[in-house]
């Protein structure tokens, strides 16, 4: 055998043996990515979903509260008090929104939530300012508010469920 073509098959052997590499370097890329992204996802929603239990806490707070008011068992300036440290409170839970880093398929639906617990702080708002005043309107436009909340609530998990879906795939 000529020198030449011992060197020919020691560069094919190496070329193959690189082009696997490569190969296997790519492969053993591309699923530590997806694993990545399946763990971030995985912790977005457990912190998604621990704003969303004390938002539904809060809320709950809230509703019972009005219920009692509605009984007449605290006075209109106990309400008012109580709904403005509500307000409060909904405003600071508004924010850990913005704290949020969700991966990219999880934006809209963090978008939409927001924009549901934007719309209850407004509803709550003409809530409170109905007990103030007796005004019907402010009682109507909290109620408006309500079912917007609650319509962007649910595309808002909607979104959620879809962008979950594809990352488990």
């Amino acid at each position: 055998m000529s020198k030449k073509t011992k060197n020919k098959k020691k560069s094919s052997k190496f070329l193959a043996i690189s082009i696997a590499v490569i190969l296997i370097g790519i492969a053993l890329f591309y699923f530590y990515s997806a694993d990545q992204a399946k763990i971030r996802g995985f912790a977005f929603g457990n912190e998604i979903q621990a704003l969303q239990e004390d938002i539904h806490e809060e809320q709950s707070r809230f509703i019972s509260s009005i219920a009692k008011w509605e009984e007449d068992t605290i006075s209109d300036d106990e309400m008012i008090r109580i709904g403005e440290n509500h307000l409060q409170e909904f405003n600071r839970l508004l924010e850990k929104y913005n704290e949020l880093h969700p991966p990219d398929s999880f934006i809209r639906s963090v978008k939409l939530l927001k924009l549901s617990a934007e719309y209850q702080i407004e509803s709550h708002e003409h809530r409170l300012e109905w007990i103030r005043t007796g005004d019907d309107l402010e009682l109507i436009r909290s109620q408006e508010l309500t079912q917007l909340s609650f319509e962007a609530e649910q595309a808002g998990l909607k979104a959620f469920s879809d962008a979950k879906a594809g990352i488990q795939q």
